[in-house]
Parts: C-alpha cells; sequence; structure tokens
C-alpha cells in the first residue's frame, strides 16, 4: 500500500498557477495614418479612416470624439500641441462616419493662398487622445470658379465646347446615351475643347471641371451645369490633298494622298478639257487613285477630287492637276 500525500503538496497539486496582475487597458485608439485634403471651390474636404484598434490591439466598441485641427503653418519651428492649442477646432462627429471613414467640409475662408496645415487625433471611451495624425501641408488656392456658359457647336473636326472660367486647366466629361455615368474624354489649359471621338447624330451631355496643381494636390472647382448635345453631321471630310497625274498607256493616272475621317466613304473624280467646265468621271471611288481611260490623245485636261462621308457630304474640290496627253 503506497503512503499517502501530505496534505501541503496535495493542496499545491490542486490549485492552478495565477500570474501576475495585469493594469487595466488604456484604451487608446491607434493614430490616424490617412488624414487627406481636397478643395473644391471654397470649400476644403478633409476625409480621415477612424481607427478600429488600441494602441494595445483591443478592438475598439466606443470613440469619444475627433479633434480635427486646421490653420496657417507657423513660420518657425512646428510643435503639433503649441500649434493645435492656437488654431480653430473644425467640428467633426465620429458618429457620421461612413464605413469607417469620416468626411468633413468646411471652408476655406480666410486660409485662402495660405501655407496650411491639418491634423486630426481620436479619444475612446477612457478619454484619452490618441497620438497626433499624420500632418498634411498644403496650400489652400484663392477658390476657382465654376465654370459657365457652357456651349456647344459642330465642325469637320468633331463637337466644340466653349466655356467661362479662371482656373488654369480645365476637365471635360461625357455621358453617352446608355452610359452609366461620365467618363473623361479630355482635358485642356483653354477654355475651349474639340471632342473628336464623338459621333455626330449620337445624344451626348458633357459637363466642365477646372482645376489647379496644389503641390502634391490639386484644388478643383464646382462642376458646369450639365449640357446635353446632339448635332447633325453636316460637315464634309477634309479635301483632298497631294493629287498627281501621269500619262499611263492609254490612260491618264491619277493620285493622291488619303482621307483619314472614319466617315469617308469615297472620292468623286473631276474633269475638265482645256478651260471648259468640270465633268463628274467617277463616282465615291474608294482607294486614292483613279485611272483615266477614256482621255484622248492630243487634248489638255484638268483634274481634281473631292471626298464624300456616309451621309453625303462633300467636301470642296482639291486643287487641281493639269496634263495634256500626247
Amino acid at each position: 500500500m503506497r503512503p499517502a500525500l501530505p496534505t501541503v503538496l496535495l493542496l499545491m497539486t490542486g490549485c492552478g498557477y495565477v500570474g501576475d496582475p495585469q493594469p487595466p487597458a488604456l484604451h487608446i485608439p491607434m493614430r490616424v495614418e490617412d488624414l487627406s485634403v481636397m478643395q473644391r471651390g471654397a470649400m476644403l474636404r478633409l476625409s480621415f479612416t477612424l481607427p478600429k484598434l488600441t494602441t494595445e490591439g483591443l478592438t475598439i466598441t466606443e470613440l469619444r470624439e475627433a479633434e480635427l485641427r486646421m490653420g496657417p503653418a507657423p513660420e518657425g519651428e512646428f510643435q503639433a500641441d503649441a500649434w493645435a492649442a492656437a488654431v480653430p477646432r473644425v467640428p467633426a462627429d465620429s458618429t457620421e462616419a461612413a464605413n469607417g471613414v469620416l468626411t468633413v467640409e468646411t471652408k476655406a475662408g480666410d486660409l485662402a493662398g495660405k501655407q496650411t496645415i491639418a491634423m486630426v487625433r481620436i479619444s475612446g471611451k477612457s478619454g484619452r487622445w490618441s497620438a497626433w495624425s499624420n500632418i498634411v501641408n498644403f496650400r489652400v488656392i484663392p477658390p476657382l470658379t465654376k465654370p459657365e456658359q457652357l456651349k456647344a457647336t459642330g465642325s469637320a473636326a468633331g463637337i466644340v465646347l466653349t466655356w467661362s472660367g479662371n482656373a488654369s486647366q480645365y476637365r471635360i466629361a461625357r455621358k453617352g446615351e446608355k452610359d452609366p455615368d461620365f467618363a473623361n474624354v479630355g482635358q485642356t489649359k483653354e477654355a475651349t475643347f474639340t471632342d473628336s471621338t464623338a459621333e455626330f447624330g449620337k445624344p451626348y451631355i458633357y459637363r466642365v471641371t477646372g482645376f489647379q496643381e496644389a503641390g502634391e494636390r490639386q484644388a478643383v472647382s464646382e462642376p458646369s451645369n450639365e449640357l446635353p448635345v446632339n448635332i447633325e453631321d453636316k460637315f464634309a471630310p477634309a479635301v483632298p490633298v497631294g493629287l498627281a497625274a501621269l500619262i499611263g498607256v492609254n490612260s491618264v493616272e491619277l493620285a493622291w494622298e488619303r482621307n483619314l475621317e472614319k466617315d469617308l466613304r469615297g472620292y468623286r473624280v473631276y474633269r475638265a478639257t482645256g478651260t471648259g467646265e468640270w465633268q463628274k468621271i467617277a463616282d465615291l471611288v474608294e482607294a486614292p487613285s483613279y485611272g483615266d481611260r477614256m482621255a484622248q490623245s492630243g487634248t489638255a485636261y484638268r483634274y481634281a477630287v473631292t471626298s464624300v462621308d456616309q451621309l453625303g457630304n462633300e467636301s470642296e474640290k482639291s486643287p487641281e492637276t493639269a496634263v495634256t496627253v500626247p
């Protein structure tokens, strides 16, 4: 029979080890890392992602407030706490975040034309503040005006848009009848743009937005009013160029440079005897060449060519070329 274990030993083996006591969690939110600023007209839009974890790796269950500060950049050394105490607080309600992202809009006001700093910090349920976020240092641009008087006209080169505004550059957006949203079709430094990719006879909607580079960021204007456009194609292709004539065997061989229009249907060839009237001798020739086998020996001729699009719009005659058949 085995001897009984001592009572003290039994007590030791029956109890688990209890570790050192842990301090209470501080519930300090992680630092915001993605504060960003965008200027639109006279408004500044500040946006950042609310932290999901504390500095101890715990899930945040309650955020008390967001302290968002914005003001002129100091001329001397920058000290975050001292600077923040001296500049206005921008109202920011963390309960208004969408999908964890809080966006705040505020007027640029007297910051226009100034180098500006923005930063934010968050407090959790313990009331303790996170560290200040990434510092956004940017220049506020004097407000860009909304482009006005947007108009559209047609030309052989495409749909020509004009407007008025004070931006240094503009983006042009277009939406077709079946497009779900606007898409950028180009940008320009002038208050005019020719949309050479548009097709005549199709409905479009245009809008224009001004923008200006501001360091690593851009300031943008409010977009213009939307302009519905549907312009009928009444514009002829370009006049053919480079027409030349050579005497061939029982023919006069003509050649010219090919037109580049997408809706080109073909070419018409004209001939005049001596100083006589023009007569059409070929219609809708597809290739940029033609052989006149009806030319008579000993006769002087003049030749010219026009281009024709799918709707029958015809260009002016090309510069003529003359030849005498031997």
